[in-house]
């Protein structure tokens, strides 16, 4: 009797045991595996539609530094990427575009997947693409 009282909770046990590990997600989805991450396959578009016109990363602004000035290409950005400054204005302070000097017509701040697409390419080291 007492056995089968232990065998009873023992499988009691590993039943919730079981149904635990398998619903726990220890791999979580990294947002990357579907996501181009690149410069021509994504991120050209949203640089010339939120960053890249006229006085602004256009190239067209003498005020803008020099590494920051022309991000209508990607050679015109290495600089900004390889620096680290790139980085910290999209993806750390999140104040590009900045609003300050955006023109109406233009995005004042890039959404939620277009700042996932920068940070995947980020991650993946800016391929060109």
């Amino acid at each position: 009797m007492k056995m089968n009282f232990i065998l009873k909770i023992s499988f009691v046990l590993m039943i919730g045991l079981l149904a635990y590990s398998c619903g726990k997600d220890d791999d979580p989805v990294d947002p990357c595996d579907s996501i181009t991450g690149t410069y021509n396959g994504d991120v050209k578009a949203i640089i010339n539609n939120s960053c890249a016109y006229f006085g602004c990363h256009d190239g067209s602004n003498g005020n803008i530094p020099e590494e920051s000035r022309d991000y209508t290409t990607f050679e015109g950005m290495a600089s900004a990427t390889s620096s680290g400054k790139f980085n910290t204005r999209v993806l750390v302070t999140k104040n590009m575009p900045n609003p300050d000097f955006t023109p109406d017509d233009k995005p004042q701040e890039l959404t939620t997947a277009q700042l996932q697409i920068m940070q995947c390419w980020h991650d993946a080291g800016y391929p060109e693409g």
